[in-house]
């Protein structure tokens, strides 16, 4: 029997999921893309590190070559500076920012940087199914998950979630003073991949990273960290501010340094 227009028109609805689902989607797409990374990546960094409380800022512009699979690094301070192995500075361009993860990174009083990402394991959600269930219920298990006023369903748009850790998570934290949680997801409807990933943290802590494609990979474009540093017997407070800016991305086959051929 045909259907009618009404019919064909309630068909053509979007559906729509659940945030814990639209998060677990996200996260899942990330993890697969990030496992088809690029072997190598080569990449301008610049980053401007501040303290405005004390009137200090300064500019660190580098050239970044690195392994993916291991994030081993050759880094160029520019224009002429130190030439040094290390970590994807200020993180690896393909670092999935919906992992567990550790950052390593300092902004001093002085306004010296040092950053990069460790012990990164994505985040992977198994498809449930149960073909004897008339309702499946799907739910984060640290954190509650709520689509934020600005979230669009919209084919270009950006679906905005906002993400509060629970209770007993943050009482179960090893070492409260050092470890940030979950706030923001936004996702690029158009690929289903995070276009922003948001941390907060006491002490006025704020991860922030951004995505963008660039000839089909999916890699950080900018990188944000602040946080409030306290002098001894935390007399004294000091907030400084790391924001980074990539560009000139290159994707070669072969190592672009001999350091960092695979016999490395």
């Amino acid at each position: 029997m045909p259907k009618s227009s009404a019919d064909s028109t309630r068909l053509e609805e979007p559906v729509t999921l659940a945030p814990d689902i639209a998060f677990q989607h996200c996260a899942n797409a990330a993890a697969a893309i990030v496992a088809k990374a690029p072997p190598f990546v080569t990449y301008r960094v610049a980053t401007h590190v501040s303290a405005p409380s004390i009137g200090k800022e300064r500019d660190v512009i580098r050239a970044v070559s690195v392994r993916t699979r291991d994030d081993l690094a050759v880094i160029q301070d520019l224009p002429q500076g130190r030439n040094q192995l290390g970590h994807g500075f200020p993180v690896t361009p393909s670092f999935d920012a919906l992992s567990y993860f550790t950052l390593s990174w300092r902004v001093g009083a002085h306004t010296e940087v040092s950053a990069y990402v460790h012990d990164v394991t994505p985040l992977v959600y198994p498809d449930v199914k149960d073909e004897t269930a008339d309702v499946i219920v799907v739910r984060l298990h640290q954190y509650k998950a709520e689509y934020a006023p600005d979230s669009s369903d919209a084919a270009n748009g950006t679906t905005h979630i906002t993400l509060e850790p629970y209770d007993f998570v943050k009482r179960e934290a090893t070492r409260p003073g050092d470890t940030f949680y979950l706030s923001d997801l936004m996702i690029d409807n158009a690929t289903g991949l995070p276009a922003e990933v948001r941390y907060k943290g006491d002490d006025d802590i704020l991860f922030d990273v951004q995505y963008g494609m660039r000839d089909d990979h999916w890699l950080v474009t900018h990188a944000h960290y602040e946080e409030t540093l306290h002098g001894p017997l935390s007399i004294g407070r000091l907030h400084v501010a790391a924001d980074a800016q990539y560009d000139q991305f290159a994707f070669p086959t072969t190592a672009p340094d001999p350091r960092l051929a695979e016999s490395t």
